[in-house]
């Protein structure tokens, strides 16, 4: 092949990957025939290009730690198929899986430079900013959701509300970092996910887009007043929203937020987290089979009551406990702390950016089981990508 031809394919490899990027926040709506979303096709054009170009170049990135720790994660989850109660649900779990850990690699196989990795981010970031222009479209049509709840077709609205808040502290840090008009497109795009985290009504994506504003606070000394100033005007959009802006449903779900966390039961989360205790206990050290948590809890919680839905354990790290057993708890976790130990050595802005991140992917799966989704994956790879920026010498920085 000639260097021409590399050039051309390592271009197109990246241009599939930024695209790639760019349909998280709106994959579901956009159906591909015979594959599923708009996300999986992509993902497989990007992975194809990825792969060539490195057999072109003979040779692999080294892989850290947190690469093989969500590798050995992946490859449990398909050894538990063998004590699965649901063998079928564990065979789709590891192929998502499986799928999701060839993004990871890909993101950390081709963006090497914090000018790459801004592009990922911006990609994210405008998806996020379209999607937030889908479900404003829905919410003027009144295209609900679920009861005056609204979100871009395909999406449940607690889905989207967390996907376009892990979008605001990327939105600050790239604004952080712009002059000018870039900055107020970043500041633009904010403003769009806020209001469309107020049309979800989701009380998980309340509580995780206030946790954005943790990187204004962490970078307050080294930002401009403009920054400051218009940070400050997003958060108070959010809080205002939560009682004023938003239409009047959106407020009244909203402002039920205390009560559930102090007396509720988090919309029966809470009974569907002691049943899966319940079955972890006669399945504590393999687990029950990765994706076989619904069949897990049937004998206590029955059907479900909404046709199509399954009783999933909406905590990730309940789901990874009760799924995967001793050795899915220990890989998962060790996957966290080593992404935890890796925002730790990054450069002051860099490490509020991802540890805002990291805190707000933690508070927003409490409640949602995401450790299937692109989102969660694509988060744990672009903290891999910083952590290794942050050794480069300073002139190639």
């Amino acid at each position: 092949m000639k260097p021409e031809s590399a050039s051309v394919l390592e271009r197109a490899a990246w241009l599939l990957l930024c695209v790639l990027i760019f349909s998280l926040p709106m994959e579901k709506a956009i159906q591909v025939p015979g594959i599923g979303t708009i996300s999986r096709a992509l993902g497989m054009c990007a992975f194809a290009a990825g792969a060539a170009v490195v057999v072109r170049r003979r040779s692999l990135r080294t892989p850290n730690a947190a690469l093989l720790l969500a590798a050995a994660f992946v490859a449990w989850s398909g050894v538990t198929y063998f004590v699965s109660l649901a063998p079928e649900a564990t065979l789709m779990r590891v192929g998502t899986l499986a799928q999701l850990f060839a993004m990871l690699w890909l993101i950390w196989e081709l963006c090497r430079t914090a000018e790459q990795e801004a592009w990922l981010m911006r990609a994210f970031v405008a998806g996020a900013a379209v999607s937030s222009v889908f479900t404003m479209m829905r919410a003027a049509r009144n295209q609900q959701t679920y009861y005056r709840r609204f979100a871009t077709a395909g999406f449940d609205p607690n889905d989207l509300g967390i996907t376009l808040a892990l979008a605001l502290p990327m939105a600050l840090y790239l604004g952080f970092r712009a002059r000018g008009w870039e900055a107020w497109l970043y500041r633009l795009a904010s403003a769009l996910s806020i209001a469309a985290i107020l049309l979800t009504a989701s009380r998980t994506a309340l509580v995780t887009a206030c946790l954005a504003f943790t990187f204004a606070v962490l970078t307050w000394g080294r930002a401009t007043a403009v920054h400051r100033v218009s940070s400050a005007a997003l958060a108070a959009l959010l809080l205002l929203g939560t009682v004023r802006v938003a239409p009047p449903a959106a407020r009244q779900r909203l402002a039920t937020l205390p009560a559930e966390l102090t007396r509720g039961t988090l919309h029966d989360r809470t009974r569907i987290w002691k049943t899966g205790l319940k079955a972890y206990k006669g399945h504590w050290f393999a687990g029950v089979g990765a994706g076989a948590y619904p069949e897990a809890v049937r004998p206590w919680l029955g059907v479900p009551p909404i046709p199509g839905h399954e009783y999933t354990a909406h905590n990730t790290f309940l789901s990874v406990m009760v799924e995967t057993g001793v050795p899915g708890v220990l890989l998962f976790g060790s996957l966290l702390m080593t992404l935890t130990l890796f925002i730790w050595m990054m450069p002051p802005v860099d490490r509020a950016l991802w540890f805002t991140s990291l805190l707000m992917w933690a508070a927003g799966v409490f409640t949602l089981t995401w450790e299937n989704r692109k989102p969660t994956w694509l988060l744990f790879a672009l903290i891999m990508v910083a952590w290794a920026r942050a050794f480069r010498p300073e002139r190639e920085r």
